[in-house]
């Protein structure tokens, strides 16, 4: 009895489909050290974090000299990242450049280094550690690859980081302020002021000097920090934090001071 026509057309496009999803599932059913880092790795890209560093943890383990270890430390960083366990996603970044100095994932680890730091950022009134460390690393970042992937990125969120700590010595320089520790307060301010000139509470902290030289009537040293101000808040108030108010101020208290 002869086959028909649609029998055989259907099962060449079963067939063609047999063929299609075993192409594309190949991968994951790799035997050995390949397929199991190559499950992880689908973990990570489908979003199951959870699931993916359990697989790529007991990757490690089992697979220390394996050719896809520092890929695996690589997503298990990014996965430790995405579940907010930014110490751990740092040691396996940084186990990449310990071990595997020469891993096409080097760029890559120390980018995400600092940006593990940075993400572990929880504001300028809390623990300053994450903010310099991030500093410090988006730096080395850029130090060692000028032209790298990441340079705009890393800039970036340098700059974000400045005015974190920026913010952070005002806020002190505050606190010592309202305590009447003007001494004191003024340490701060000029830190934030001198180290972080381009910060966005550049403006702040030099009011902020202004002023605890008012207080203690140190006119001439307040005239000149009035001046300062001034000269910098003149060609774009918006520039800076409460930019427009600060300059009306700092006009009026030096016209008083000039009298």
């Amino acid at each position: 009895m002869p086959v028909r026509p649609s029998v055989i057309r259907h099962f060449w496009i079963v067939a063609l489909l047999t063929l299609s999803c075993s192409s594309a599932s190949g991968p994951l059913k790799a035997p050995g050290a390949q397929g199991e880092y190559l499950r992880g790795k689908d973990a990570y890209d489908q979003g199951q974090h959870l699931k993916a560093i359990e697989i790529l943890e007991a990757f490690e383990r089992r697979h220390p000299g394996s050719q896809y270890i520092d890929d695996a430390l690589f997503h298990l960083g990014k996965a430790h990242q995405a579940t907010h366990e930014y110490l751990l996603a740092r040691q396996s970044f940084e186990r990449i450049l310990i071990s595997f100095p020469r891993s096409n994932f080097a760029e890559e680890a120390w980018f995400e280094i600092a940006r593990s730091w940075f993400l572990a950022i929880r504001g300028p009134a809390l623990d300053p550690e994450p903010a310099e460390e991030a500093a410090r690393s988006f730096a080395d970042y850029l130090g060692r690859y000028p032209e790298g992937t990441h340079v705009e990125d890393a800039r970036e969120a340098l700059r974000s980081v400045h005015n974190t700590l920026a913010e952070k010595a005002y806020l002190n320089g505050r606190t010592y302020h309202r305590l009447g520790r003007t001494e004191a307060a003024r340490r701060f301010f000029r830190k934030s002021y001198e180290q972080w000139p381009h910060a966005t509470s550049a403006a702040k902290a030099l009011s902020g000097l202004a002023q605890s030289f008012q207080d203690d009537e140190r006119w001439d040293e307040a005239r000149e920090t009035l001046q300062r101000l001034i000269e910098l808040l003149e060609p774009d108030p918006e520039r800076y934090d409460e930019g427009s108010s600060i300059l009306e101020r700092a006009q009026k208290d030096l016209n008083a001071l000039l009298r």
